[in-house]
């Protein structure tokens, strides 16, 4: 028997003065829910823990709202600005799904497609880190689950192991309908002279039949449009991400996932994140998928020991600066969290262990601070920095000068190939300080 539905009110009456909520990250964000929120007056304590932000909603500025974000974006951080009570969760992606399994929210909530011909309504493009917890939720009689039913939301399919990125209407007791739109990821911005030649520089180590996971960012988009351009193909899809640069990949006819080594003709993915277009052609209603592309959880997608079951697995990531030793800080500057730790490490270790895997770090040379330019190749790290990248799993690093393959470089010979990366007005000084490390840490 499927459940009455509510009216946004009633679903507010849910809440304590003094509880919790767990939302997902970006498109599964239950946005009218959330909007709704700030109407109720009477809040104690209410304490929030989501990622990535799609928009400043007003209850997340209330004087009694906790915000605790497992990826920083741009909302997190103009909402930490502002002096909004904005904390970050220091987890990976999948370390997101874990925490929330493991100290759960009172109530959990998330935005679900409209029920299929069967009366299943799927996670759409964000089975990521909420479907499981979504799902223990509707089950324990304790804890409130609450689906915000959107037929904007795509229907898209997952792998019956792994519960088909779907639940039946019938488990769901507290449910909603909006019409909100989809959140959209908004221009990127224009892509600049130094990351089209970093886009160059991965191009050249991509071949012919990888199987590839695409970070977020005008890089990795960039990348998958020329490779859609290109005469290579046949390629595979493992990647915690899908978004408009697959898609072009896609229509080029340059994916085949046959030559992977799990998930074999499908690719797999555990959030999408793009537009209209990259949503309507996931949309099993539309008729395009066809469960070519499937959403399973993130601790699937992101294992690392099924990832290193692919073969010529290449994954391309981003990071913000590195130093001689080969450590890399892809979400903070300095103490000041910038993104997440997302996927990253993840992937790093699932290609660094793969057979004919490459891991691939794309940073730029130089960074603009208080007006100055800075390198992003350092000698060592700015006392307290964050590190997201071990140098022991640091393989490829790509630069708009160049690309360093650091894979058994010995500790003292990092810098010899790091330096010809740096920007050139910083070389000297960098030879300089490395000449002063060998002859205090190293052997002369």
């Amino acid at each position: 028997m499927s459940p009455s539905k509510k009216s946004i009110h009633e679903i507010i009456s849910l809440f304590h003065p003094k509880d919790s909520l767990g939302v997902p990250l970006a498109t599964g964000q239950p946005l009218a829910l959330l909007q709704a929120l700030s109407d109720k007056q009477d809040w104690e304590d209410l304490h929030i823990t989501t990622g990535l932000l799609g928009f400043p909603f007003p209850i997340l500025t209330h004087p009694k709202v906790r915000v605790t974000s497992g990826y920083y974006g741009p909302i997190e951080r103009f909402l930490n600005d502002q002096g909004a009570q904005m904390e970050y969760l220091p987890a990976s992606f999948t370390g997101i799904e874990t925490f929330a399994l493991k100290k759960p929210a009172r109530v959990v909530a998330t935005t679900l497609s409209e029920p299929d011909k069967d009366g299943f309504c799927t996670f759409g493009t964000h089975g990521a880190a909420i479907y499981r917890p979504f799902c223990a939720a509707s089950r324990d009689p304790s804890r409130i689950a609450i689906a915000e039913i959107n037929p904007n939301m795509p229907v898209i399919y997952g792998l019956d192991e792994y519960g088909d990125n779907k639940i039946h209407i019938t488990e769901l007791e507290h449910v909603f309908e909006s019409n909100q739109s989809q959140l959209e990821l908004s221009s990127l911005g224009e892509i600049t002279a130094e990351e089209i030649k970093i886009g160059e520089n991965v191009l050249n180590l991509v071949e012919d039949g990888a199987t590839l996971q695409f970070g977020i960012g005008r890089i990795p988009d960039y990348v998958a449009e020329k490779l859609a351009q290109s005469s290579m193909g046949n390629f595979g899809i493992h990647s915690e991400l899908v978004s408009d640069g697959w898609l072009k990949m896609v229509e080029a006819g340059k994916i085949s996932n046959t030559n992977k080594g799990v998930f074999p003709k499908q690719s797999i993915f555990t959030f999408a994140f793009g537009s209209k277009k990259l949503y309507d052609f996931l949309d099993e209603r539309k008729g395009q998928n066809n469960r070519s592309a499937v959403c399973l959880p993130v601790s699937i997608v992101n294992d690392p020991h099924l990832i290193a079951k692919n073969k010529n697995m290449t994954s391309i990531n981003s990071g913000l600066m590195i130093d001689f030793a080969g450590q890399v800080c892809s979400e903070a500057i300095g103490l000041k969290q910038y993104s997440g730790a997302g996927g990253q490490m993840s992937f790093v270790q699932g290609a660094y262990d793969a057979e004919n895997g490459k891991t691939i770090l794309c940073i730029k040379s130089t960074a603009t601070v208080n007006g100055k330019l800075v390198s992003n190749i350092v000698p060592t790290l700015p006392l307290g920095s964050l590190i997201s990248t071990p140098r022991y799993l640091i393989q490829y690093i790509v630069t708009e000068y160049g690309i360093a393959n650091l894979y058994g470089v010995s500790d003292e010979k990092r810098a010899e190939l790091l330096i010809p990366l740096a920007h050139p007005q910083f070389r000297e000084e960098l030879k300089k300080q490395y000449a002063e490390m060998k002859q205090i840490y190293y052997k002369n």
